[in-house]
């Protein structure tokens, strides 16, 4: 009898079994750190995300493990191109949110942070490429950052034509 017949595929990778949210969180603030200081330290994500330094280290090895990152003990983290790929989008859905909170909606600017970080996660690609079509491709959210592009080969007044 074929011992391998109860296999019921692939194992799980440990970002099948983290919460597609906290992963997006952590590359987001990868992104943020590493934008300003060139490598995030664990201290300096655990400050971000309001951990302790412990669970960073836990979650960044296993991170590094599936490739969304490129990590060094005692260095810090960096981005993979799959990781900054992720990181991107998440950061253009939450900017892209935060406008259409902003102006659209005119909800109290002093919530338009916390609650584009909640819907960030739950917009899909299509809401978010429809979101940015109607407000005419905007290139800077209300805090005056970039927004990342939804193809960074593509050219936006493309889109904005369709």
């Amino acid at each position: 009898m074929d011992r391998n017949i109860y296999k019921l595929g692939r194992p799980k990778l440990f970002t099948d079994i983290m919460p597609k949210q906290d992963v997006e969180e952590y590359l987001e603030a990868i992104l943020d750190i590493v934008t300003e200081k060139e490598v995030a330290k664990t201290t300096d994500i655990a400050q971000v995300l309001g951990v302790s330094p412990s669970s960073v280290t836990e979650v960044i090895q296993r991170l590094n493990k599936n490739d969304l990152i490129f990590y060094e003990s005692y260095k810090g983290a960096k981005l993979t191109e799959k990781g900054l790929k992720i990181a991107n989008k998440i950061k253009r859905k939450h900017r892209l949110v935060e406008i259409f909170l902003s102006d659209y909606l005119r909800i109290n600017p002093d919530n338009v942070h916390a609650e584009a970080c909640r819907m960030e996660h739950c917009v899909s690609d299509e809401v978010t490429d429809a979101l940015c079509k109607m407000m005419g491709g905007p290139s800077k959210c209300p805090c005056g950052k970039d927004i990342p592009k939804c193809d960074p080969d593509k050219d936006c007044d493309i889109c904005k034509r369709r």
